[in-house]
């Protein structure tokens, strides 16, 4: 499909060439050839034409134009952003190069975008970079850029909970309870954007080491609300409402009947839910 697109977008520019009989320049020779090829549907052996055509002859429009419609039929959405502002800066009044030249510089910044926030993870910085990843994801219209966002997340998330790891064997625990959860907010992004049902199995661990480094940290409740969050998105996620159950255990005085139904519907042993709705009763007398 999108090379019959393109197929519509080149020929008008090569065709419109006029013809020019007996010496041709050597830039126009290698368009020509190009057009040739075009037609034959070899995209690959049109850009090398059209790239010889440009070396040739750097001032040539006709032939920038045509290599950034096949830069993008061929998915090279930077090369096709540099032939694009080539071609805008020779016919500046062609509003419509400008607009492509446009959008594919605003690209190329989401995308160097998506590599800093990688970087800034990298560096510790996480909820900068997470953030940043998150907003790329949920704004931008460019679907290059949310690719390259959410292969950025994906890539990040091991490394969020080394870096929680990390915090918990320095005894940072307050600072690993935040880093823990960029990582589980993150596998929520990565599940949104893959419309998956279910929460991915690379946040299960981190769900039960932040609670462990709340608990640590002396503020068991500080998972509340991410708990909740994960759970009004995935409900039938087993580990976050486990861990939920253990938030409700640690409240004063413990909420035991809330644990019982979390635990139940988190998959726990029926005596270990028997047992909770016993206590539960207790507490009620």
């Amino acid at each position: 499909m999108r090379t019959v697109i393109v197929r519509a977008l080149v020929l008008p520019v090569l065709l419109a060439i006029p013809f020019v009989s007996g010496c041709q320049s050597e830039a126009k020779k290698h368009l020509y050839k190009a057009e040739d090829l075009f037609e034959k549907r070899d995209l690959d052996g049109a850009k090398k034409e059209l790239e010889l055509s440009i070396k040739a002859d750097p001032t040539n429009l006709d032939a920038h134009k045509s290599l950034a419609h096949i830069d993008e039929a061929l998915g090279d959405d930077e090369a096709a952003g540099r032939e694009y502002e080539a071609a805008s800066a020779l016919d500046s009044t062609d509003q419509k190069l400008l607009d492509k030249a446009r959008l594919y510089k605003k690209l190329t910044d989401l995308a160097n975008s998506s590599g800093k926030a990688l970087d800034d993870i990298k560096a510790g910085k996480v909820t900068d970079g997470v953030a940043t990843l998150k907003n790329i994801m949920l704004t931008t219209r460019i679907s290059a850029a949310r690719e390259k966002a959410v292969n950025a997340l994906m890539n990040a998330i091991p490394i969020i909970e080394k870096i929680g790891d990390q915090q918990v064997q320095e005894k940072k625990y307050a600072d690993a309870v935040n880093t823990y959860e960029q990582g589980i907010r993150a596998a929520m992004l990565m599940a949104r954007a893959h419309k998956m049902e279910a929460l991915g199995p690379d946040a299960d661990p981190m769900m039960h080491k932040i609670n462990q480094a709340a608990k640590a940290a002396g503020t068991p409740d500080a998972t509340f609300k991410l708990f909740n969050d994960v759970i009004g998105d995935y409900p039938d996620d087993k580990t976050a409402n486990l861990e939920l159950a253990q938030v409700y255990l640690s409240k004063t005085p413990p909420d035991y009947d809330t644990a019982a139904d979390l635990e139940e519907r988190g998959g726990a042993p029926d005596d270990a839910v028997r047992k909770l709705r016993d206590q539960a009763k207790k507490h009620r007398k």
